[in-house]
């Protein structure tokens, strides 16, 4: 079965397209817009950083994800995005830039909760044989964004500047806006609250330390993610003093890598089905530990073939990830679940953006990529070499995030 098959589905694919299109084609021009106004690598680089930040408060979101209905709140989340990008249109030169800043936490502060509340609505729209699809989808869609999004954005960046781009995003929001206001769901009800702020907030985190397929994937892609946030503001680098291109040339490393997430898409439905979840986490990071070794050559024909395995890799990582949280969360912790296994991979993650943007100053890049390899690497064979059993108790959490009572998970995929 294909998730395509519900309409209710396509609808929302076709308005999370459009809206991600503009989304994509204004953040990676963020990085840019900061390089022109400042110079600086590091500071483009802080860009995603500012982007990631959000996600250190992810928790709280997923409370409200799991009190809430989803669609509404992917509604309301959508509205104020679409409002904060328009504060874009005050910057008009260097001393405009915490404003761009300012735009790129607001951001990431949506995504903290649109990410995770669209995967709980689809959780409750479709049978989880169907979900290992609609995130292959998602992948799929993400690299034909990446690739159309970034020449889009860059072109209208070089002729117009970033006010018309920014004017355009804000737009793009409607699309996603009209899809979910159009779409009926039977939604799994909210979890009432219980009173207990620190046990409803906590309640993700235990579960996901109940569940060993999820802690063991959860804790190996956190320490790969701890150097994997190195890519972000060395990319600039990589771009200026290994290839003499100019900072326009991110765009086309972006399709590059959209291109790779393409080819993820169109074959992530099958490799879960044929290796599992675990398995394909830990060869996505061992594939992207050798497209990251590309990025060291200084010639444009092997960081061009790095770029795309890496965008197949991080996208084979995210299909087996998102599909391994909704297939083994109940419903109404989805959110909580969701936003703390973000968390934990975010938060080493953002701070090896941190560490990279100053390191970048005084160690050579090429070292980094080395270190980022060699972590990557480690994390992706200790997941492919001790594969997750078949079976494993899912604990079914009670109300109030009280101690859980495991049962055998009804729809476990083979890992």
């Amino acid at each position: 079965m294909s998730a395509f098959t519900d309409r209710r589905f396509r609808r929302l694919y076709i308005g999370d397209a459009l809206s991600g299109f503009g989304d994509t084609a204004l953040l990676l021009v963020l990085g840019i817009w900061v390089k022109n106004l400042t110079g600086s690598s590091s500071a483009a680089g802080a860009v995603f950083l500012a982007t990631g930040l959000p996600a250190l408060f992810a928790p709280l979101a997923g409370r409200l994800i799991d009190r809430v209905r989803r669609r509404r709140l992917l509604i309301v989340t959508n509205v104020l995005a679409a409002l904060s990008v328009l504060a874009l249109l005050l910057v008009h030169g260097r001393a405009q830039v915490p404003v761009i800043f300012a735009v790129a936490i607001a951001y990431g502060s949506a995504l903290t909760v649109l990410g995770p509340a669209r995967n709980a609505l689809i959780k409750d729209m479709l049978p989880d044989t169907d979900l290992g699809s609609a995130n292959a989808a998602f992948g799929t869609l993400t690299g034909f964004t990446r690739i159309l999004a970034p020449l889009a954005g860059s072109a209208i960046y070089a002729v117009t500047g970033g006010h018309v781009l920014a004017v355009l995003d804000a737009s793009s929001f409607l699309a996603a806006i009209v899809a979910l206001s159009t779409v009926r769901v039977a939604e799994s009800d909210p979890e009432p609250a219980s009173g207990r702020f620190g046990a409803e907030t906590l309640a993700g985190l235990r579960y996901i330390w109940s569940v060993p397929l999820l802690a063991r994937v959860t804790i190996v892609s956190a320490i790969a993610f701890g150097t994997v946030g190195f890519l972000e503001p060395m990319i600039f680098v990589v771009i200026q003093h290994g290839l003499h291109r100019p900072p326009t040339f991110f765009g086309v490393i972006a399709s590059l890598e959209g291109a790779g997430a393409i080819v993820a898409g169109i074959t992530g439905a099958r490799l879960l089905r044929a290796a599992g979840e675990a398995r394909v986490v830990g060869g996505a990071l061992a594939g992207l530990a050798l497209a990251s070794l590309t990025l060291a050559v200084r010639s444009v024909y092997p960081v061009i073939a790095g770029a795309v395995a890496g965008g197949a890799a991080i996208t084979w990582f995210a299909i087996a990830w998102n599909t391994a949280l909704q297939r083994r969360t109940p419903p109404r912790l989805q959110g909580r679940v969701f936003t703390t296994a973000g968390v934990m991979i975010t938060v080493p993650q953002t701070v090896s953006i941190g560490l990279g943007a100053a390191l970048i100053a005084v160690v050579d890049y090429r070292i980094l990529l080395a270190v980022l390899a060699v972590v990557t690497a480690l994390c992706g064979l200790w997941l492919l070499t001790r594969p997750a059993a078949e079976q494993e108790a899912v604990p079914v959490p009670p109300p109030g995030g009280e101690k859980a009572e495991p049962e055998p998970a009804a729809n476990e995929a083979r890992n």
